[in-house]
């Protein structure tokens, strides 16, 4: 069978807070992307544990992403 609940009409709350949602995605993986790439960045710690940062902050934003598409 078919699931036709997807394509529901969202509220205006339930829009806000997906785009909201992707914002803080994006938001994260930049965040996480600069500290891998960005050489200058002003954080006063070696460069392996900029990029342990890097790619934590990159796990954290699929993890809220996956969540934010499992919400009702």
């Amino acid at each position: 069978m078919l699931n036709f609940d997807i394509f529901k009409q969202k509220s205006p709350k339930q829009r806000f807070l997906l785009i909201l949602g992707l914002i803080m995605f994006v938001f994260y993986c930049c965040i996480g992307l600069a500290c891998i790439f960005w050489k200058n960045l002003p954080l006063n710690i070696g460069q392996p544990y900029k990029i342990a940062i890097g790619v934590f902050l990159i796990i954290y934003a699929f993890v809220r992403l996956l969540s934010l598409g499992k919400r009702d």
